[in-house]
């Protein structure tokens, strides 16, 4: 489509559609993904479901793709340069990987889900967390509480029955979202008990130099 053709018909879109466009386009950059499934983005959603390929021609004039994963039911976009990664501390990317495992896991279950989507206890996932890095501090609540508020924000997690997620609240339940598996795609699942056995066998490095001082 050249940018004649796309001006052409952006503005045959009605004033509504044309503000809907410019909400989309807004969202897609800062949140990177818009989940049908959510309440604050589902008119966005629906948007995209009409109008997606004019937004993704749009958005491919400064390098970003608009890819749809329709089983997850979400929109979102990638740079050619990567511009769109979002990065984490390794102590956030830990529990991350922790929690894609333990998703993925759930939905290999030959028993049907009781919940929509896989759903673990806090104290479920600092277990899982330990058994994975036994020479790891897993109480430490910090590093945790930072885990979950970041990817709360980023809709890969979310309280199963509403409120917040606390650390210390072991047997609150955690609602393991659809995002994960674009954050982490499935054909990448096989490597991360290794990406987690590097992360032990790094901070145990560390850990070891630092009591050499």
């Amino acid at each position: 489509m050249t940018l004649s053709r796309f001006a052409q018909e952006y503005d045959q879109l009605p004033p509504g559609e044309q503000v809907l466009f410019a909400e989309a386009v807004r969202r897609l950059l800062s949140d990177g993904l818009i989940w049908r499934d959510d309440d604050d983005d589902r008119r966005i959603y629906n948007f995209l479901a009409r109008r997606g390929d004019l937004i993704a021609e749009y958005l491919a004039v400064a390098g970003w793709e608009l890819r749809h994963h329709e089983r997850a039911s979400i929109y979102h976009v990638t740079h050619r340069e990567g511009a769109h990664r979002r990065h984490f501390t390794r102590k956030t990317t830990i529990w991350l990987l922790v929690l894609r495992l333990m998703y993925a896991e759930q939905r290999e279950k030959p028993a049907a889900l009781l919940t929509r989507y896989p759903v673990v206890t806090i104290g479920e996932v600092v277990e899982r967390y330990a058994a994975f890095l036994p020479n790891q501090r897993v109480r430490e609540k910090t590093s945790l509480e930072e885990a979950l508020r970041t990817l709360h924000s980023a809709k890969l997690i979310r309280a199963a029955k509403g409120g917040s997620l606390r650390a210390s609240d072991t047997d609150k339940q955690v609602e393991l979202l659809p995002a994960l598996e674009i954050v982490v795609p499935a054909n990448e699942i096989e490597t991360l008990a290794d990406r987690l056995r590097e992360y032990q066998s790094s901070e145990t490095l560390e850990a070891s130099e630092t009591s050499e001082v």
